[in-house]
């Protein structure tokens, strides 16, 4: 039952964004790819601030400690981010065969 309802949010999900969905594997696939849309924006947000904070950060370093640590968790994310997307579908077709 509730595996159902969850089909039935994931398909007007990726339908309300314009993605044409022929099966529960698209629509996975396109709400990912939407998320991952969404993470980047978050990703460029957060290095913006955490490399502001870096730049104003000239007499503490207390401050520059915490702009470093920001802007590699940020690349970290970014970079789990585009793994996860491109290793998904991979990973997909090798549990369909």
């Amino acid at each position: 039952m509730l595996s159902s309802h969850v089909l039935a949010s994931l398909l007007s999900l990726a339908s309300l964004h314009g993605f044409v969905v022929a099966d529960i594997g698209s629509a996975i696939s396109g709400v990912a790819n939407l998320l991952a849309g969404y993470l980047g924006d978050v990703l460029i947000f957060v290095l913006v601030i955490a490399g502001y904070l870096y730049m104003t950060s000239i007499g503490d370093a207390q401050n520059g400690v915490h702009a470093k640590r920001a802007i590699g968790a940020a690349v970290a994310g970014g970079i789990l981010v585009a793994v996860a997307v491109n290793f998904g579908p991979t990973l997909a077709r090798l549990f369909q065969k």
